[in-house]
């Protein structure tokens, strides 16, 4: 009787678990855009004129969806912690759908090039340290040849708040670099190829 139960009991959890996986709007590879508080997340808002101010990918793992992003450091956050920092929405490929080998070369990448580094306050372009458009970007480029947006210079955003002149040069103290390639979350948002997740 105890057997049955317990064989029971372990078939109605596989079963809830699976619908529960299928019913999840979330797909591994999906990308997350959030708005945080803080001078320098409210600086890249007006900067970039754009809600978002973070982003990362979700994928799930170990029975939880987790967010890579880059952050000090570059790491993985659970979703809960993630959405504690703030509201966000979800975009996706809109016309391909990512393979397990997809899925797979981007964690590699994370893992072997960027996982643990230091969060870029400079929002430099090399690979030395990242911020989290940064990360986004090229993991998509880098791992599976998808381009999500054309990077800009820093001269390209909108540069005249006083706000954004302050951060500007707390970091290149005065000495800022107007011809750096970036991207930021808005142009990533705003990428014909992402579609938003309902």
């Amino acid at each position: 009787m105890k057997k049955s139960f317990l064989f029971l009991t372990s078939f109605l959890i596989i079963i809830l678990f699976l619908n529960f996986r299928q019913s999840n709007t979330y797909k591994d590879g999906d990308i997350i855009f959030q708005t945080t508080s803080g001078p320098t997340g409210k600086a890249i808002q007006l900067a970039t004129h754009s809600q978002y101010n973070h982003c990362g990918l979700l994928f799930f793992e170990n029975n939880e969806w987790v967010v890579y992003e880059a952050v000090q450091p570059v790491r993985k956050t659970s979703l809960t912690e993630f959405n504690a920092r703030g509201k966000g929405t979800i975009k996706r490929l809109a016309n391909i759908s990512l393979s397990n080998a997809d899925v797979t070369k981007l964690k590699a990448l994370f893992k072997s090039t960027f996982e643990n580094k230091n969060y870029d306050e400079a929002f430099n372009w090399s690979d030395d340290q990242i911020y989290c458009s940064e990360l986004v970007f090229k993991l998509y480029h880098k791992a599976l040849n998808i381009e999500l947006c054309k990077p800009r210079k820093l001269s390209d955003f909108d540069l005249s708040h006083p706000l954004v002149k302050e951060k500007l040069n707390e970091k290149y103290n005065h000495n800022i670099p107007l011809n750096e390639p970036m991207v930021s979350p808005e142009d990533i948002f705003s990428s014909t190829l992402l579609s938003s997740v309902k």
